[in-house]
């Protein structure tokens, strides 16, 4: 073996060692993080899906793809998702929309539902009075922050 050869072996080693260290560091900061956001830090992956429609269509697609995605993954021991509704997606979490039965099904599966407050509080305005909401809905100061936390903490955003 060539000295070339071996220094060349050992760099392999010890970038492999580096990497290593620094992931299982990183699992950890994101294992906190997690956890931070109330999140399952068990769960092997973390999702986070947006809506922001108040179509009864794209509700459903939200609600379509937790469900589908729990089945696809393995359940909340596997995957953890939170919906995030905001702007007139915050209709979604009223009590009396129509998909309210999946949710409530839904959350029992172990996904959770954040209402940002400042959307209820249009909603509020708009209505004349502050709509019921769903009991699974979890009150967030704004769910465009709830985002960006469950995304700093690695969960991965995708908007149907």
């Amino acid at each position: 073996m060539s000295i070339r050869s071996l220094f060349h072996r050992t760099g392999l080693v010890l970038a492999a060692a580096l990497a290593f260290g620094t992931t299982a560091h990183a699992h950890t900061d994101n294992q906190e993080a997690i956890e931070a956001v109330g999140g399952n830090t068990l769960a092997q992956e973390h999702l986070v899906l947006q809506i922001t429609e108040k179509d009864p269509v794209r509700q459903n697609l939200i609600l379509n793809v937790a469900n589908n995605v729990m089945k696809a993954r393995g359940g909340p021991d596997q995957i953890d998702v939170e919906v995030v509704a905001f702007g007139p997606g915050i209709t979604l979490l009223f009590e009396d929309n129509k998909q309210a039965d999946r949710i409530q099904s839904l959350a029992q599966q172990g996904v959770r539902f954040s209402a940002c407050k400042n959307s209820i509080a249009g909603a509020t305005r708009k209505m004349g009075h502050a709509p019921d909401m769903n009991d699974s809905a979890q009150p967030v100061d704004a769910g465009i922050a709830r985002l960006l936390d469950l995304v700093d903490a690695g969960y991965v955003l995708v908007r149907p």
